[in-house]
């Protein structure tokens, strides 16, 4: 099982998340074990329904700091991806940093 951090998204005119920004990191030294690359959405779907962990990583002032994990939702489009548990205001989708478009 691997441990990916999110640390932008891509959301279309609708606000559905469409690509990430994401890596492999090290929850023990909370450091990236691989790249960052720019991937689908569908690619989260796969890494979840494998059993990898997806986290969420949110801009504060003094950095990323990490928040809830994302989990597989069903779409109109199809499987898509949302945050886990009851969200807090600061810690939507939309207030993640978004990759260009």
């Amino acid at each position: 099982m691997s441990v990916f951090a999110v640390s932008k998204v891509r959301l279309d005119s609708d606000g559905c998340l469409t690509h990430v920004l994401w890596g492999v990191v090290d929850t023990k030294s909370n450091q990236w074990v691989s790249p960052e690359v720019v991937a689908p959405v569908v690619e989260v779907v796969d890494a979840i329904q494998k059993g990898d962990h997806v986290v969420a990583l949110f801009p504060t002032a003094f950095g990323h700091v990490p928040g809830p994990q994302f989990t597989i939702a069903d779409n109109a489009g199809g499987l898509g991806v949302t945050l886990q548990g009851p969200i807090p205001p600061e810690r939507q989708i939309h207030i993640m940093d978004k990759l260009d478009s």
